[in-house]
């Protein structure tokens, strides 16, 4: 095709945006025609079948350019510190590779998954408990130190990842454990250091979790978590951010339109690493609580996040959930199952594999034509 006939179909498409806004045009603007970040999923499964891992896998793969994999379920400590091979479970989730073309995001955790603590054990299975002698071992001890990157360095090799998180929701800490954190940050800055050194072109950076850092959490509010996670993003190439609305009360409905813009201070790249929102009401029953929802609600949110990351240049923005998880919830014990409710209906489809209004804004953005420069 001639360049003319090129400019002709751009200027075509461009009029036919503006006079026949799609159902899912956010009020100040159409979804544009490119896009500068990466759009993605985790494979969270919908179920614990393998219907509901590969349900959750296929969507992945067909509804983005990038995939999240998160090891939050523990670390091999001895394996790792001694350079001894993996269990098959840890080998099996470091042989995952996305489809070809598609973007890999690796995020791994040196905290428990309360984030208060030293993360547990991932052996035959994930968060098994400590071995003797990991229980009580400080965040910064030498041999978490070199066992943690070890991991890493293992995990960097065998994934060949195009971002690596080496913190999830690393402020949380200094919400549950204060007196952790500033081990926390020696860990956080000698492992990014040394896998830069290895790995300079590699995006490397820890995730925030927006509400801790806003202090819309209750344990947060006694901590000086815009200070410390400034501090901390010294050693970081991205700001990352964890940011799931529902979760609190203090969010009025609509969600503000400005609720991301902190984000631009720290003028570094910007990515969100999990995001979701329920698409129902949820009554945890264990907590006497109910979250606040409705698809209206969730669509509102994918629209202002997927704006924000067009107007702001993110890197990358992941969903957490593809598809609403309630069959898993029900599989577990209480109360256990309460908290995995939490997340429940955050997916982008039902259980049943219906798609929720807010896909439609998210694929209407996915068709857009990825461009950085």
């Amino acid at each position: 095709m001639s360049s003319t006939n090129n400019v002709r179909l751009l200027s075509l498409m461009a009029i036919f945006a503006y006079a026949f806004p799609c159902p899912c045009m956010a009020e100040d603007g159409a979804v544009p025609l490119t896009r500068p970040f990466y759009m993605g999923f985790t494979r969270w499964p919908a179920d614990l079948t393998l219907e509901g891992a590969r349900t959750a896998e296929e969507f992945a793969h067909e509804h983005g350019d990038i995939v999240s994999v998160m090891f939050i379920g523990g670390v091999p400590w001895p394996e790792a510190l001694e350079g001894t091979p993996f269990s098959p479970d840890v080998q099996k989730k470091l042989s995952y590779r996305p489809p070809a073309g598609k973007k890999l995001l690796l995020s791994i955790s040196p905290l428990n998954e309360d984030r208060s603590d030293l993360a547990l054990y991932w052996g035959a299975k994930d968060n098994l408990p400590l071995p003797e002698p990991w229980r009580g071992r400080e965040l910064n001890s030498p041999e978490v130190k070199k066992a943690f990157l070890a991991f890493c360095l293992r995990a960097v090799k065998a994934m060949a990842p195009d971002y690596l998180a080496i913190g999830i929701e690393s402020n949380v800490l200094l919400s549950k454990n204060p007196a952790k954190w500033e081990e926390l940050k020696e860990l956080h800055r000698e492992t990014y250091r040394a896998i830069k050194q290895r790995h300079p072109k590699l995006p490397v950076f820890f995730t925030t979790e927006v509400l801790h850092f806003k202090k819309l959490a209750s344990e947060a509010r006694g901590s000086d978590q815009e200070g410390e996670v400034a501090i901390l993003m010294k050693h970081s190439d991205l700001f990352a951010m964890s940011i799931y609305p529902h979760m609190t009360y203090d969010l009025p409905r609509p969600i503000p339109a400005d609720l991301l813009d902190f984000a631009t201070k720290f003028q570094k790249p910007i990515a969100v690493a999990e995001s979701g929102m329920t698409s129902r009401d949820v009554k945890l029953k264990a907590f006497g609580i109910t979250l606040r929802g409705s698809q209206a609600d969730q669509r509102q949110w994918v629209e202002l996040l997927l704006r924000t990351a067009a107007r702001d240049r993110y890197e990358f923005v992941i969903q957490f959930a593809t598809t609403d998880f309630e069959r898993l919830c029900a599989k577990l014990p209480p109360p256990v199952d309460d908290l995995a409710r939490i997340w429940a209906y955050t997916g982008m489809q039902t259980s049943n594999k219906r798609p929720k209004p807010g896909l439609a804004v998210w694929d209407a953005y996915l068709g857009a034509r990825y461009a950085r420069d």
